[in-house]
């Protein structure tokens, strides 16, 4: 097995896999927000009165739609031979996994807010054509971006904002897809409960009084996501409580990490990042 963890073609075929897993919640999270802008635009033009989803059915939709996946990277520490299968053990597992999963629906909850006030503000202000959106938004795929349907769908655009002035300013009202949110949520979910995996497992040497079962962590470049930003830190290595000195191959910056895609470092060194660690 220890062969097996040192071989980098197990360490990119892994981050692969994880990926492609990523990208299919992320489908799902973006299909579940364009499905909400189309049924909000279809009553708008269909109902006299138009009420805006409640928060408490987007909150409950989201977190039904990633509760699977969290929960599944948590449950490593509770299935792992390693680590006790106590009540409390389990109870201190399942705390982590819920905390994380309401900071991933709160994050994807305030997109779609974001996106609902774009909605509106292009409906308040834009004659839309109801025909010719659906008519694009049917032929294209179900991921398509909304905001870029909706400008193609107006009719006549350009007459309109030069007669009246009308325009959408991207600083106030901003639309964004939200499959690269969601991925990149997913990508911090999966490396944050492989980091309290470790830490579990140490924890539970010390409570029998044995040492660490894990002391040195190493940082692995695979060349996955969406750059290769983070290739000058491949093989570094670091004691386990310690954090890697995360170089950012673009800008030269140095930040500290206590894995890659940790959720208190900056955006530029976490934000979608594939690199793996393993630790020994």
């Amino acid at each position: 097995m220890a062969s097996i963890l040192n071989n980098r073609k197990y360490w990119e075929r892994k981050s692969l896999i994880e990926k492609r897993q990523n990208r299919l919640s992320a489908y799902y999270i973006q299909v579940y927000n364009n499905n909400i802008i189309d049924k909000y635009i279809e009553d708008y033009f269909n109902d006299e009165t138009i009420a805006r989803p409640t928060q408490a059915m987007l909150y409950g939709d989201l977190y039904v739609l990633n509760k699977p996946q969290v929960y599944e990277m948590y449950n490593r520490i509770i299935n792992s031979k390693y680590t006790s299968d106590s009540a409390l053990q389990e109870m201190f597992v399942k705390n982590k996994a819920e905390a994380r999963l309401n900071t991933i629906v709160e994050a994807e909850l305030e997109r779609i807010n974001k996106n609902l006030d774009y909605t509106e503000r292009v409906l308040a202000t834009h004659e839309l054509n109801l025909k010719e959106y659906q008519k694009i938004a049917k032929r294209e795929n179900k991921t398509a971006n909304r905001k870029n349907i909706m400008e193609r769908s107006v009719n006549d655009l350009d007459f309109i904002r030069s007669q009246f002035g009308v325009n959408i300013p991207s600083n106030v009202f901003s639309y964004r897809d939200l499959d690269t949110t969601a991925e990149a949520l997913n990508r911090q979910t999966q490396m944050n409960a492989t980091w309290e995996e470790y830490d579990a497992i140490n924890q539970e040497a010390r409570s029998q009084g044995l040492p660490d079962v894990y002391t040195e962590k190493e940082w692995i470049w695979t060349n996955e996501g969406q750059t290769t930003r983070h290739s000058s830190n491949d093989g570094q290595t670091v004691d386990f409580y310690d954090y890697f000195q995360c170089i950012h191959d673009v800008t030269g910056d140095v930040e500290p990490l206590m894995y890659p895609s940790d959720p208190n470092g900056s955006f530029e060194n976490t934000w979608i990042c594939y690199c793996q660690f393993r630790a020994f």
